[in-house]
């Protein structure tokens, strides 16, 4: 049951996709190999900008829209 308790990085990107135009969203949701290749992507983001000097700064100012 752990795997589905959300932390820091799950939240972020949830935010992050919720920030995203809207037809975006949409074909994310309905291609889940698109999903899962947009997530994977954001969360080694994340994962580089924790493990940086200024987590703080980078991990606010990341987003989906790149």
């Amino acid at each position: 049951m752990d795997h589905l308790t959300p932390n820091y990085k799950t939240t972020k990107v949830i935010r992050m996709l919720l920030e995203m135009d809207q037809s975006k969203v949409i074909h994310l949701i309905e291609s889940p190999e698109d999903l899962k290749m947009k997530v994977s992507e954001k969360m080694q983001v994340l994962h580089e900008a924790a493990s940086g000097s200024e987590a703080g700064d980078q991990l606010g100012s990341l987003s989906l829209n790149e």
